[in-house]
């Protein structure tokens, strides 16, 4: 009997031969992943507003007063 297999030697041959496939598929799966959400609905979006845009829009709906608009339109476009 060769000399491996008389033993734990043989446990871990085992363990590592049924390791190395499941590593093989978890890698394959987080790659999926990784392209599934980096193609989603992230990749539709435009350009991102700008904080001036933001202010505009909020104050268009009424969710901020003139006071308030002109206050923050002045800190937003300081230089």
């Amino acid at each position: 009997m060769p000399y491996f297999m008389d033993g734990g030697t043989m446990g871990w041959m085992m363990a590592v031969m049924l390791l190395i496939p499941v590593l093989v598929i978890a890698l394959i799966a987080a790659l999926l992943v990784w392209v599934v959400r980096l193609s989603g609905p992230t990749a539709d979006r435009g350009p991102a507003e700008t904080p001036l845009a933001i202010l505009q829009r909020r104050y268009a709906r009424g969710d901020v007063g003139t006071e308030e608009y002109e206050r923050m339109r002045a800190t937003l476009t300081k230089s």
